[in-house]
């Protein structure tokens, strides 16, 4: 296993013997800050990569695990979500197909020019860690912000009287008691 220090997930790909190799590649919240307006605020993952060099092919295999923190969508406090996810590629080189076929089995495809002689999976890795999150990120029931879900709660009460202030029909309210 070649233990991959180098933070910018870029595997060099001229020169590697045909076989598999193995990376791993630790993943923290500078990571994620080095992309603009990136959601996840924190992160302590790993991501063990194994690339299968084949004769004018690569298939590439990564697990990704660990912790990411976000914010709360509910009282905006920061919320620790696990993460474990497996990501399939096929690499091929040349230019894309006329079909655009981006799928191959359980694969996505990606395609390098001929003479590229290094793999960046940095938005590989960002994006599919992005992309595992689910879309409402909320604390368990009660672990939210006392005082923020307090402060929502005022605002859920101003909003519902503001509404019956400006229905129309309000006037009439009383008039069959």
């Amino acid at each position: 296993i070649e233990m991959s220090e180098n933070k910018d997930f870029i595997i060099q790909i001229k020169g590697l013997q045909i076989g598999k190799h193995n990376y791993e590649f630790p993943i923290d919240g500078a990571f994620f800050g080095s992309f603009e307006n990136s959601l996840i605020l924190d992160a302590d993952l790993q991501a063990d990569v194994v690339l299968e060099k084949g004769s004018g092919w690569m298939n590439v295999s990564a697990d990704i695990t660990g912790d990411v923190t976000v914010e709360c969508d509910r009282c905006l406090e920061e919320l620790e979500m696990p993460v474990d996810l497996d990501i399939l590629l096929s690499v091929k080189f040349g230019d894309a197909e006329s079909s655009d076929e981006t799928q191959e089995g359980e694969r996505e495809v990606i395609f390098l020019p001929v003479d590229n002689t290094e793999l960046d999976m940095k938005q590989v890795v960002y994006d599919y860690v992005c992309l595992s999150l689910p879309l409402q990120r909320v604390h368990e029931e009660g672990e939210c912000n006392p005082d923020a879900l307090k402060y929502l709660e005022e605002q859920e009460v101003k909003e519902v009287s503001e509404a019956a202030d400006k229905n129309p029909f309000a006037a009439l309210k009383g008039m069959f008691e």
